[in-house]
């Protein structure tokens, strides 16, 4: 009965202005239709090397313990110094991006979900970084977050990709849980990963 459970709450929430033919000039464009759990940033204190502390609600929170998404690590500079954050308790996120990046590497975030539990305790996670942001995690029927792992999509004997594939997770029992859901994101123009529209939606 817990797989019917889990896409059931998947569909709840899932956004039925994803088949629209809008063109997005980019991902935070894109999310902002997601029915988004964080809307507007919020002041954190970061500390230790690179920003991989933070204090959040009097906690101090390591995020070099933080559980990885599988392919996900945690680094000490993958925050670079330029770090949003934002709230809507008992949640929390901050995402960043390593100064050390180029290439097709800028198409990497780091995002790190926060939550509090009882007696005080926060749990952290570190979601998929591709074309990641704190502005797609949004919550399902059951107050649960949910987030995107995104992969390219290439056409046969195609070097280039055509779009990405959205698979949606649940973090259940803190455990990162497929839903069952996609949405698929066709690119507009050739090489251009940023401006593209909602091919499909599962």
């Amino acid at each position: 009965m817990k797989k019917p459970f889990l896409m059931f709450a998947g569909i709840v929430y899932w956004p039925l202005s994803a088949w629209s033919q809008t063109v997005y000039d980019g991902y935070e464009a894109y999310y902002a239709t997601q029915n988004s759990l964080f809307t507007t940033t919020t002041p954190f204190h970061f500390s230790g090397s690179r920003n991989t502390v933070v204090s959040w609600q009097g906690k101090r929170i390591d995020l070099a313990r933080a559980r990885a998404f599988p392919g996900e690590f945690t680094v000490n500079d993958d925050l670079g110094s330029d770090v949003k954050a934002y709230e809507h308790f008992p949640f929390a996120c901050v995402e960043g991006q390593s100064s050390a990046s180029s290439g097709t590497a800028v198409r990497h975030w780091s995002v790190y979900l926060m939550e509090m539990r009882s007696k005080h305790q926060v749990i952290a996670y570190k979601l998929p970084s591709l074309f990641a942001s704190c502005l797609a995690v949004r919550l399902d029927a059951f107050k649960r977050p949910l987030f995107n792992n995104a992969d390219y999509i290439y056409p046969p004997g195609v070097d280039l990709p055509s779009g990405v594939t959205l698979d949606e997770y649940v973090i259940d029992k803190d455990k990162f849980v497929p839903t069952g859901h996609s949405v698929t994101l066709e690119f507009i123009e050739p090489e251009n990963v940023w401006k593209f529209r909602v091919k499909d939606v599962k």
